[in-house]
């Protein structure tokens, strides 16, 4: 059992792993059925997940995949692909191994009873087997692009069979492999190198471009223990000798699986898995070195030792490039996130009866790995949303001269020091007058006409929503405030814009990391607080600009508008301030305002920590940090500030 714990996180991090891949593989296989290089992946990752789950002595999950193997070798045998209710089938069993999962992470059991879908299963074997069966092609036929993969050259098929009675038939391929691509470049294989390690079989094929002798190759792959028999012969000739491109060997069937090439890069040993608390860790060792550096440069400033200042330089230019390097190692692709959402919009589009075409757009944008692990849920509402309320129906699309099929975008990007994420629907846009109706019942506005960036505001209200009914995809008015809330916590922003008629974005703006941030010191009241550097767009000195009272709110009147001046000292419980000389233009939920502060200290980096929840809920901080001088510098939050500006009776 103590063997079984020490490796369970290695069994539910690649668990997970597998599961996601297999999903994003049934999806596509479901579009295109005809994409061998597809049938092989489900199979082998199914295979995998099979063997993890019997070796950890998980009996149930290791029976639905062994079951599930079955129904993917149907994926093998047909042209067309599984039906969609086979498909519906996978996805179901996906759905309880994820739960599995779930549960032997949170009690250590596996908690499944897959007896109702291994006999869904079976039946579908059944039935397929009562069905006219189509002759298997042969694993010996050379793959249908072997021309093309040729380039002209001459290709040599070099066939091994091995003993019926051979105990170790994944080595013995293995080394016949070997031995082929030392004559040669192997084009194409069976059984492919990712499948070499679970190899059953006894024959082994291998299409090699080679200067050496037919005989020198018979000779390389019989002379491997175990091979009963060896043969070599044409696949491809040589066009510069023949004059011939394509053949006969290469119109036969393709093969059952289409054989990779043996030139493909592996980069099993190039990575290594860090549990996350050791990363988090070493993060925060990080943050205390950055700040420990920053106390020795004040010292040696002061200091008059020789070599001092040449030694401090060279601690910062290293821990610079440590830091820079600890930063690296928490980022991952944002695709982490991203590839569940394909499953996520095929089960959506059925359940609404739409046509949706998904592009995934920048998968490998890098973000801070605390970041991506909370950036699922604030983009399943933003999905749900576009394919609920921003995509048409089909009908709908054909009358107002559209394509059926709807398109959703979500793209990730990086801008500055942040990273953006969009989801873009080309749908009916936000129809403001319904929004305004909606508004009105419930008391939010009055009879005045609004605006599109007033309604799309407006949308955000807790509790709102534009649905007359409620369902299990939307309807109940926590979508978009959840969002916002979320991605707040997160210190980003989000935005929406929209066109009637052409559809609707959502952008995502969020730092490429939690943990250390760039941030203006200012004080107030006699006390420093941290604005965020990328909420801020300039800095004034008040006196150079009149103040104006209007509806008892003070406003910075500017060059470029007008912005409500927030007096800081005042806003974080202290006395108005009375030599508020500076204001700091920020944005802050969609809008911009001026905060009023005494002093300004310069740019920090600084290591953030959050605050407690007796003391961050219900005020504009969202974080605190400390400085080289030994205080607590609070963290100021932008969009909080901007709620909390507001006059009474106006809608967030």
């Amino acid at each position: 059992m103590d063997q079984v714990s020490e490796y369970l996180p290695m069994f539910l991090a690649e668990g997970r792993e597998h599961l996601q891949e297999l999903n994003l593989a049934v999806v596509r296989i479901e579009e295109t059925p005809d994409d061998r290089q597809t049938v092989d992946e489900i199979f082998r990752i199914a295979h995998s997940l099979k063997g993890m789950s019997a070796t950890m002595g998980f009996a149930g999950m290791a029976a639905l995949t062994h079951e599930m193997e079955d129904v993917f070798e149907l994926l093998r045998q047909r042209k067309n692909g599984l039906q969609r209710a086979e498909i519906d089938v996978c996805l179901e069993c996906l759905d309880m191994l994820e739960a599995a999962v779930d549960s032997i992470e949170t009690g250590g059991a596996e908690d499944i009873a897959p007896e109702a879908l291994i006999e869904r299963l079976r039946t579908l074997i059944r039935d397929d087997e009562a069905a006219p069966a189509e002759a298997p092609p042969s694993a010996l036929d050379p793959p249908s692009d072997l021309s093309e993969m040729a380039q002209g050259r001459r290709v040599v098929q070099v066939a091994a069979s091995l003993r019926d009675d051979v105990d170790m038939p994944s080595v013995r391929a293995y080394m016949v492999l070997a031995a082929v691509a030392k004559l040669g470049e192997t084009l194409a294989c069976v059984p492919a190198p990712a499948d070499v390690d679970t190899f059953d079989g006894r024959e082994i094929v291998a299409w090699v471009v080679s200067e050496n002798t037919d005989g020198e190759l018979h000779s390389a792959a019989a002379g491997v223990p175990d091979v009963a028999m060896c043969e070599v012969t044409e696949a491809v000739a040589d066009a510069a000798v023949d004059g011939v491109e394509e053949p006969a060997a290469a119109t036969v069937a393709a093969p059952t699986a289409k054989p990779d090439s043996t030139n493909r890069p592996h980069h099993g040993s190039s990575t290594v898995r860090v549990d996350a608390e050791r990363l988090d860790q070493l993060m925060h060792a990080m943050g205390e070195l950055v700040l420990n550096r920053t106390q020795v440069e004040v010292l040696a400033a002061q200091a008059d030792v020789p070599g001092l200042q040449q030694a401090i330089q060279g601690l910062t230019r290293t821990s610079h490039a440590l830091q820079s390097m600890v930063m690296q190692v928490r980022m991952i692709p944002v695709e982490a996130v991203l590839l569940r959402f394909p499953r996520l919009v095929r089960d959506l589009s059925v359940k609404l009866s739409k046509q949706v075409e998904l592009e995934l757009v920048g998968k490998d944008t890098e973000l801070d790995r605390s970041v991506v692990d909370s950036l699922g849920d604030p983009l399943v509402h933003l999905i749900r949303n576009s394919l609920d309320h921003g995509l048409e129906g089909v009908a709908e699309r054909e009358a107002a001269g559209k394509p059926a099929t709807g398109k959703l975008t979500i793209e990730a990007r990086h801008a500055g020091g942040n990273v953006i994420i969009s989801v873009k629907d080309d749908g009916r846009g936000i129809d403001a007058e319904r929004v305004a109706s909606k508004a009105r019942e419930r008391g939010l506005i009055g009879d005045e006409t609004i605006d599109l960036a007033r309604a799309t505001e407006l949308l955000f209200h807790p509790g709102f929503s534009t649905s007359d009914t409620t369902s299990d995809i939307s309807g109940r008015g926590v979508g978009m405030d959840a969002v916002r809330v979320a991605i707040r916590e997160l210190g980003g922003e989000v935005t929406l814009t929209s066109a009637p008629g052409q559809g609707t974005c959502a952008e995502i703006r969020l730092p490429l990391t939690l943990a250390i941030m760039t941030a203006l010191i200012v004080q107030a009241d006699g006390r420093p607080f941290a604005i965020p550097l990328d909420r801020i767009e300039r800095t004034v000195r008040t006196a150079d600009h009149p103040v104006r009272s209007v509806a008892g709110r003070q406003m910075l009147v500017l060059n470029d508008g007008v912005l409500p001046l927030v007096d800081a000292a005042e806003l974080f419980g202290g006395s108005p301030s009375s030599d508020a000389a500076y204001a700091v233009v920020v944005r802050g939920n969609g809008e911009r305002l001026a905060f009023a502060v005494s002093v300004l200290d310069g740019q920090r980096e600084l290591v953030t920590r959050p605050l407690p929840p007796e003391v961050s809920e219900g005020s504009a901080l969202s974080g605190a940090a400390v400085l080289s001088d030994g205080q607590i510098a609070l963290i100021v939050d932008c969009d909080a500030v901007a709620e909390l500006s507001q006059p009474r009776g106006v809608a967030a």
